[in-house]
């Protein structure tokens, strides 16, 4: 493709957070032309499956495959893939791509995060970051055999969801975190929780403990960790940290803040709004920047930016994004769920059961956030009366309640 074309919407990422803003925009003014621009030669998958089922199936794309890309094609959504946007001149409402250019009325950014591999492991066989197919393809040929021995590095959620699924499977894995207290954001017991989890699974953990070399040897692979132990690592799955994928967009006079900078609408530029966990937004119920890598955030996101784009371009009023932040995560057939937002003098109340445990926080006389494993019905009843700004007080009656009663 050369020259420049136009379009009305432009959507650059075709994950979950450029698909529904995509399912917006033709639900909100169907006379606009969309167009999707995605970097994969794939059509879109859903990417959650990649550290879950799909890791340890057999399966191809077609089980993964979003079945609204159809849907939307029959819309006459424009999807390109295979290309990539390389430039963005906000101004002049033009996005540039490797060859070629669009111009816009209404652009959303939902291009997603890159993962940072540390520069020891950085270009050595065998060591995959699990953040697309192609990932996924090369994971599952590393462990082809019976007796390959894996190592996780980064014990955050989908670290964690990496394990369990293999561990679940037969192989051989360790879990490998430099900070002594995985998700320790979330409170001392949530981490021991946590650990306690895997340890029943017979998953070997090494916190507090940093890869310093990698060991070649006849006999296999081994990671030596800062205390002298040496982890079998004939496979290496990074899960740490990620980038906003920012670094095409420097010079496009948008804000870059570990992110792109919106507002509560989810505008960071005049006719251009960004998407998922790219989106670094001023979220209104907490009166905070926040930038989150989760699925819900991002298809909620989606929606909204995708929406207020369209209206941009054809009027309307526009939406803002004031939405609880809500996770989760199934690990060794259990089900840890979090909604709200921690700062970092929250009171907690802990209620541990037989079947799982919860934690309530709280600031002021306010419910903030919630944690459970498993417990899920109570777990739905808290998340609600987080939308509502729930009383401490009553998110304790309703536990004390629930807990006393199961």
């Amino acid at each position: 493709m050369s020259g420049t074309l136009s379009r009305d919407v432009v959507i650059v990422g075709a994950s979950v957070a450029g698909l529904r803003a995509a399912e917006a925009v033709a639900k909100a003014a169907r006379e606009l032309t969309i167009t999707v621009i995605s970097e994969e030669a794939h059509p879109p998958y859903d990417r959650p499956s990649l550290s879950k089922a799909a890791l340890t199936q057999p399966v191809g794309l077609d089980a993964v495959s979003l079945r609204s890309v159809a849907r939307l094609r029959d819309q006459g959504v424009d999807f390109r893939l295979g290309t990539r946007a390389v430039g963005l001149d906000a101004s002049c409402r033009e996005l540039h791509l490797e060859r070629g250019s669009i111009s816009f009325g209404a652009l959303v950014l939902a291009c997603g995060c890159d993962p940072v591999v540390p520069a020891l492991l950085a270009g050595r066989p065998r060591v995959v970051a699990l953040r697309r197919w192609e990932d996924l393809l090369s994971l599952r040929a590393a462990l082809a055999g019976t007796s390959v021995s894996v190592a996780v590095v980064g014990a955050g959620f989908i670290g964690g969801e990496v394990t369990s699924a293999l561990k679940g499977s037969g192989r051989a894995v360790s879990l490998i975190d430099v900070s002594p207290q995985p998700l320790g954001r979330f409170g001392a017991f949530v981490t021991e929780s946590y650990a306690a989890l895997h340890e029943v699974a017979g998953v070997p953990q090494y916190f507090g403990d940093g890869v310093v070399d990698v060991l070649e040897a006849g006999r296999g692979r081994f990671l030596r960790l800062s205390s002298g132990a040496q982890v079998p690592a004939d496979v290496i799955v990074v899960s740490g940290a990620a980038r906003p994928s920012t670094g095409w967009l420097e010079s496009s006079g948008l804000i870059l803040r570990n992110g792109i900078v919106c507002d509560a609408t989810l505008r960071a530029h005049e006719g251009v709004f960004a998407a998922g966990d790219v989106a670094r937004w001023f979220n209104p119920r907490y009166g905070t920047q926040i930038r989150l890598e989760h699925w819900t955030n991002a298809a909620e996101h989606g929606r909204i930016a995708g929406l207020n784009a369209a209206r941009s371009v054809v009027g309307g009023s526009t939406e803002v994004c004031a939405a609880v932040p809500y996770f989760w995560s199934d690990q060794h057939d259990v089900r840890i769920q979090f909604a709200g937002f921690l700062g970092r003098d929250e009171r907690t109340l802990l209620r541990r059961t037989d079947d799982g445990s919860i934690v309530l926080y709280g600031r002021d006389d306010q419910l903030v956030g919630v944690l459970a494993f498993e417990h899920r019905s109570l777990f739905v009843e808290l998340r609600t009366m987080l939308r509502g700004k729930g009383a401490w007080d009553t998110g304790m009656e309703l536990v004390g309640a629930a807990i006393s009663t199961s």
